[in-house]
């Protein structure tokens, strides 16, 4: 069942309410905008016209330990997805950003509901934002150069209802992949890692540090080498790459 609206202040708080009030799995909460977009650690996601926004109702059958990996399902289905309706390569920055040509093209925001005896949510609410036809002047100055769409990486227009139908079927497939082989599920996003192998800027609890990007843990965290040689298994914090230039947006 999918609930369209023009705009909302949320599609995860609208899916959130529904779960708890009996929404089945696959329930998605659709807008066109949205006025109190969220995005990681209670951050601000700017969600103007143009692009898609929606929040899936899952109820997986997963064990505990394979929940916090939802976030990096849900990216794989996305992009391949993407790839699929669009052919354009997306990348995936750990732990929840799609990027093309070193530009956002949107983000995922998981919340779950109440915890069960078994250590599982009732419920999991997976917010995607995706930039279909934005542009970088609906954005604040501060983001304009660091944001694309998927108009102007494929430089042709999408229709949102079919997109939207690609989307959720990618992102509903890829966390039944997690269920049945969570190694095959992580392969999938290795390949598609945007910081492997860069250098990079992590800001976690005890500073900025500068490292080089080297994939995933077993358990979903994101292995960075710092220039001693450490290895630091990243479970929350700001990964960047460093040095990294934006040419001027496209039109």
């Amino acid at each position: 069942m999918i609930y369209h609206y023009s705009s909302v202040d949320s599609t995860n708080t609208i899916a959130a309410r529904m779960a708890a009030l009996g929404a089945g799995h696959g329930t998605v909460v659709h807008a066109d905008r949205q006025t109190g977009g969220r995005g990681r650690a209670g951050r601000e996601f700017v969600s103007p016209e143009g692009g898609l926004y929606f929040s899936l109702v899952l109820i997986p059958a997963l064990d505990s330990a394979d929940f916090p990996l939802i976030t990096l399902a849900a990216g794989v289905g996305l992009c391949q997805a993407i790839f699929q309706i669009a052919q354009l390569n997306v990348q995936l920055k750990w732990p929840n950003d799609l990027y093309i040509a070193d530009r956002k093209l949107g983000g995922i925001l998981t919340e779950s509901g109440p915890y069960r005896r078994n250590s599982c949510p009732e419920y999991v609410i997976v917010g995607v934002g995706i930039n279909v036809t934005t542009e970088p002047a609906q954005f604040p100055s501060s983001l304009r150069s660091r944001v694309i769409s998927l108009y102007h990486g494929r430089k042709c227009s999408l229709e949102v209802e079919t997109l939207l139908h690609a989307l959720v079927d990618g992102v509903l497939s890829s966390v039944q992949k997690l269920a049945v082989n969570r190694q095959f599920l992580l392969a999938d996003w290795q390949s598609l890692d945007y910081l492997q192998g860069r250098e990079l800027e992590y800001d976690g609890a005890e500073g900025k540090t500068f490292a080089t990007g080297c994939g995933l843990a077993p358990d979903g965290r994101y292995i960075v080498r710092t220039r001693d040689g450490a290895e630091h298994h990243i479970l929350a914090g700001d990964i960047n790459p460093v040095r990294l230039k934006f040419p001027e947006q496209p039109v």
